[in-house]
């Protein structure tokens, strides 16, 4: 009996120890995860900070292209006040140039009379004055007409050089605002260029950001389904170990065969391993106790539901490798081990017969098998009670 007690404490220490190496490893994946949630949720912040500091600049670039756009339309209108003064004094240069040649075509009249018909004008002035004085005031008269000819002739000529340099000026004038003008469209391209590239950086920026968010939810979820696997994987030790410590009973509830259940691997019926103790339950060789059906069968052959059912867990365990578990109600879930594949999903309803995963030999496994187990309200029972 002593005997029996020992090797009923060693299994229950391997099966803690087994389970215990389980909860450490997800509880590092655990720590992992959160690791990489907190590295996701700085890179956000990092690019929320980064899309307002561009944003400030965009305003700052936006209030340039404001003023530049103001410029551009006052320089627009002094070129255009200064294109209409050209024009004016064209005009008026024109006036004054025909003022200039009608003048200088009388004086020249003039002087030609004068120079051909000089001694006789004279003279006749002279028969035809009806006194000395009178005389005299016909020859003031030419003279005073000949100096009249001649400032006119200046003052139109001071006219027009004066209007020839305005409309110089009004063309330089002209000249340096349409310089400007170019100048000023210029950094007006260049200021939308950069308003361009700045709003393509926020773009990329909210990209970021909804990416991080992403990645902060997806994580998020992980951790969930983590945490709900160390706590399956809890629930697990506990529940090898209140198996192990009445493993003398192992025969367990009786269940009814049938009722809903199939077969867990259809391609194949070949038990390698029983529900219950391995060889000599004492210690002999071989000896420990089997908590559920080895069912030998190829990598990759598909594995079924048993029963209709909600998927409570879909994980990884060191030792049990890739495995699930489904709920099928009334505290009995089926147990499927060792898989090289897991298809069904945390939380998934699952009809009977429904592939939820494939063959293999993960996890502590010595060739290609799925290992098939029954709980009853945390209690592994003989599987034949439910699958014949």
């Amino acid at each position: 009996m002593k005997r029996f007690m020992r090797v009923v404490l060693s299994l229950v220490l391997a099966a803690s120890l087994s389970f215990t190496s389980i909860a450490v490893v997800k509880s590092d994946k655990l720590n992992e995860l959160k690791n990489q949630k907190a590295a996701a949720a700085a890179n956000k912040n990092k690019y929320k900070k980064k899309k307002s500091e561009a944003k400030k600049y965009l305003a700052s670039v936006d209030k340039q292209l404001s003023s530049v756009a103001v410029q551009i339309y006052e320089n627009k209108k002094k070129l255009d006040k200064t294109q209409s003064d050209i024009k004016k004094t064209k005009k008026r240069l024109k006036k004054a140039k025909a003022s200039v040649i009608s003048q200088n075509a009388d004086m020249e009249k003039r002087i030609q009379f004068m120079y051909e018909n000089g001694d006789t004008e004279m003279l006749d002035m002279l028969l035809n004055s009806k006194s000395i004085s009178d005389f005299l005031n016909k020859a003031e008269y030419i003279t005073e007409l000949s100096s009249y000819d001649r400032k006119m002739f200046n003052k139109l000529k001071e006219t027009q050089d004066r209007i020839a340099k305005s409309k110089k000026a009004l063309s330089d004038e002209k000249d340096n605002l349409l310089a400007l003008q170019d100048k000023q469209k210029a950094e007006q391209v260049s200021l939308k260029n950069l308003e361009a590239s700045k709003k393509k950086e926020l773009s990329g920026y909210d990209d970021l950001i909804k990416h991080s968010e992403a990645s902060e939810k997806r994580i998020a979820g992980e951790i969930a389904a983590q945490q709900a696997a160390i706590a399956a994987a809890e629930r697990a030790e506990n529940q090898y170990n209140n198996t192990a410590s009445s493993s003398v009973k192992y025969k367990g509830s009786k269940g009814t065969k049938g009722g809903g259940w199939t077969w867990p691997c259809p391609s194949s019926h070949t038990i390698t391993s029983e529900y219950g103790y391995r060889g000599d339950p004492f210690g002999g060789s071989g000896g420990g106790f089997h908590s559920g059906l080895d069912i030998g069968a190829p990598a990759g052959t598909p594995i079924v539901a048993a029963k209709a059912g909600t998927v409570a867990w879909s994980s990884f365990s060191s030792t049990a490798g890739n495995w699930i578990g489904i709920s099928h109600g009334n505290g009995v879930v089926s147990v499927y081990m060792h898989m090289s594949a897991r298809i069904a999903k945390t939380g998934q309803h699952v009809n009977k017969g429904q592939t939820i995963g494939l063959v293999g030999t993960t996890g502590s496994s010595t060739g290609n098998h799925l290992h098939f187990g029954v709980q009853k309200n945390g209690s592994y029972v003989n599987p034949h009670n439910y699958i014949g």
